[in-house]
């Protein structure tokens, strides 16, 4: 899987349907640089620290490629963006789930993007959240994902024989301990409440487990 500069997944400069015309091809390039230079802006900064002008420095497309493709501008845009990365992560999320132990599997992964980004490369679906005021459709995009990382969650400890309830209970408690660890560890420049959350959401996790 292909990573962007923060070393997350963002699959979105590889277009993947040969038979599409030429031209469509290099709208959808377009709208892809586009959307992953926005998403790793706003992992690094935010979506309101992100500007128009950085997202055209970083994707390399001109001002008019913008707005041919995102007629709404940086709101459409952002959106856009996080759904990108939402579905990407998603996928990073699947993986990991397929493991024996998938809170363990995110844990490294989100650890591995922090160190190697200096703790400067953050979630880009938490910057959407955060961005109602600006971009609203980002934010309810962002709520979506987070929903679709909550059932992935869910379905999996159903798998391991938690009840529906508590499954889907747990999985909210998972998605809502790690993603505030990312914000820790990179307000204190260390992945030691990444992990120190990661242990204790197994132990609660294993308390729900059959003993049979």
């Amino acid at each position: 899987m292909a990573s962007d500069s923060l070393g997350i997944p963002i699959s979105l400069l590889t277009y993947r349907h040969g038979s599409t015309p030429n031209g469509i091809v290099q709208v959808m390039r377009v709208r892809e640089r586009l959307t992953s230079a926005t998403a790793t802006l706003m992992q690094r900064q935010g979506v309101a620290g992100t500007g128009i002008a950085e997202i055209l420095s970083t994707s390399g497309v001109t001002r008019r490629s913008i707005y041919l493709n995102f007629p709404g501008g940086k709101a459409e845009l952002v959106a856009a963006a996080t759904r990108a990365a939402g579905d990407e992560l998603s996928a990073l999320l699947r993986d990991c789930i397929r493991q024996r132990d998938p809170i363990g599997a995110f844990t490294r992964v989100w650890s591995e993007i922090l160190i190697s980004t200096d703790f400067e490369g953050g979630c880009p679906i938490v910057a959407a959240a955060f961005s109602r005021a600006e971009a609203p459709e980002a934010a309810s995009t962002a709520a979506d994902v987070f929903d679709e990382w909550t059932q992935l969650l869910a379905d999996r400890l159903r798998q391991d024989g938690i009840n529906r309830a508590a499954a889907q209970s747990l999985s909210t408690t998972v998605v809502a301990a790690l993603e505030g660890a990312v914000i820790l560890s990179r307000a204190t420049q260390s992945t030691k409440p990444l992990e120190q959350a990661a242990r204790h959401l197994k132990e609660l996790i294993a308390q729900h487990r059959p003993t049979d």
